[in-house]
């Protein structure tokens, strides 16, 4: 019997390596063909067109479509799925994309903006926050300075409502200038006798709570909803896309942002919170801020980012110390008119502009495009999100009507940065005026916290986190005064610990 020559174990070796290769094609077609199959839907054929829609299993079609996540994969098994359709499922998933194609003009339904939102967004910056993120690309901030004045009662300065100090048609600067003094002297007096009343006036917090609370679960729907269609739907274009239709909403939240926000009529807004001082407390040493807004070649913005740089005053308290709550709090809002001149805000204008008419073109496509999509589950989606859209806009209208009951917030509106620093000057003046208006154990000192930075008497006193206040806005709770004293304790103890331990260190030696 022979023995195989060396020169013929290649050429079986070869071959079988050939027939291996072509049995695991094989085997990778045929699991490809099973998997397009397991992937159709019962209700999707002739007989069976008018089986309920059972959400559990159509969501698991799109998952099994996208199985893998390989894009060739895919489009295997839709089209494979999109071949066992009947007629009327056709018809019924076509319409139910032309109904989703709605969701980009959902902006011209929710209707003009309003100063609510923006009242929201000052007085507390997350609740704000939370009805931007429900726009869904509509309208929101007021492009317009007459939008802002519109709380004005002839001409009455009241708390919660707006102060305009902009020069009008038709009157002379010196009348202009004379109707600014006036008004800010009004301004400080109002502030000045609502530190001082006995009467506490909080925001309702219940009130306030319950709202956002609404909001939220308007928010929570919308992104359910969002997320059901998103994993039984299929973008032809993009198959293993799982999240394209959040892609979308942020797409359009955030163009939606920056495009009201390049129209906002404001270059310039610093806020004051200013509230009473429970506690007799008395400040020595330190720079005073005054001087340096007095000066004439320095800006209000220069001086206020540069508040670190003032030498701090030391606070000495004056009988008890225990905790005392604030009786009340008033968040003043300075803002600068644009000038119409500058270059970049047009530019960023356009830019925003152009950007939404990319959002809404790209969420068309998103929509009108979507492939396997139940009639049902669209209605729900569109029902979901117009209501997140509309009842939002309500919510906040009722949060800032019961809010303003308190007059939390000030809104001051001015013509240039000048003035701007006239009417912060003359707010971290309050106790100067009090003092001449005060008598005897009536009197009560007010404190001042821009940016972080808490003045008392003008002069800077403490420093905490500027996003406690940004983020929650007069929620906050005004600075502790208390803590100051707790700093300079610890300063103290631990300078003595030191003093103990270098005689300790000296007597060793010796």
């Amino acid at each position: 019997m022979s023995s195989p020559t060396p020169s013929s174990i290649p050429k079986a070796t070869g071959s079988s390596y050939r027939t291996m290769l072509l049995l695991v094609v094989n085997l990778v077609a045929q699991a490809n063909t099973v998997t397009a199959q397991d992937c159709t839907y019962p209700s999707d054929e002739v007989e069976y067109y008018r089986a309920y829609l059972k959400i559990n299993r159509w969501i698991q079609r799109g998952i099994c479509l996208r199985a893998g996540n390989v894009n060739q994969l895919c489009y295997q098994r839709l089209e494979s799925t999109l071949g066992t359709l009947s007629v009327i499922r056709a018809a019924e998933y076509n319409g139910a994309a032309g109904v989703l194609a709605l969701l980009p003009t959902i902006g011209a339904l929710l209707g003009a903006p309003t100063t609510e939102i923006w009242r929201l967004w000052t007085v507390v910056p997350f609740g704000g926050g939370l009805a931007m993120t429900l726009s869904f690309g509509g309208a929101i901030l007021p492009v317009r300075v007459e939008d802002y004045e519109n709380d004005l009662n002839n001409n009455q300065t009241i708390l919660g409502s707006v102060v305009s100090l902009r020069a009008r048609r038709g009157k002379g600067l010196e009348q202009n200038e004379e109707e600014a003094r006036a008004k800010i002297d009004q301004l400080v007096e109002k502030i000045e006798a609502r530190m001082r009343q006995d009467d506490s006036q909080r925001l309702p917090r219940g009130h306030l709570i319950f709202g956002l609370c609404g909001m939220g679960l308007l928010f929570v729907g919308a992104q359910a909803a969002m997320a059901i269609v998103e994993q039984g739907g299929i973008l032809p274009w993009w198959c293993v896309s799982r999240w394209w239709m959040h892609l979308w909403y942020v797409l359009v939240t955030f163009s939606a942002i920056a495009e009201n926000w390049a129209q906002v009529p404001f270059k310039e807004t610093w806020k004051l919170f200013v509230s009473d001082i429970p506690y007799d407390v008395t400040v020595q040493n330190g720079d005073s801020i005054i001087t340096k807004l007095e000066k004439p070649h320095e800006s209000v913005t220069h001086v206020l980012r540069q508040l670190g740089s003032l030498r701090a005053g030391k606070a000495t308290f004056h009988g008890s110390q225990q905790y005392t709550r604030p009786r009340n709090a008033v968040l003043v809002m300075v803002s600068v008119v644009k000038d119409g001149d500058a270059i970049v805000g047009p530019a960023l204008r356009l830019f925003s502009k152009c950007a939404s008419i990319a959002t809404f073109v790209t969420g068309t496509a998103f929509f009108a495009s979507t492939q396997l999509l139940a009639g049902p589950v669209a209605v729900m989606t569109v029902t979901l999100v117009l209501a997140a859209g509309v009842f939002s806009r309500a919510i906040t209208g009722w949060i800032v009507q019961g809010v303003n009951k308190t007059e939390p917030m000030l809104h001051v509106i001015v013509n240039s940065t000048q003035e701007a620093q006239h009417v912060i000057a003359r707010i971290l003046s309050l106790d100067e005026y009090a003092a001449t208006q005060a008598r005897g154990d009536e009197m009560r000192k007010t404190q001042v916290e821009i940016d972080g930075h808490v003045f008392i008497e003008q002069r800077r006193v403490a420093h905490r986190s500027p996003w406690h206040l940004r983020a929650l806005g007069v929620l906050a709770e005004p600075f502790d005064l208390r803590k100051v004293g707790m700093w300079e304790l610890a300063r103290q103890d631990s300078q003595n610990t030191s003093s103990l331990e270098e005689v300790e260190l000296g007597l060793l030696r010796k």
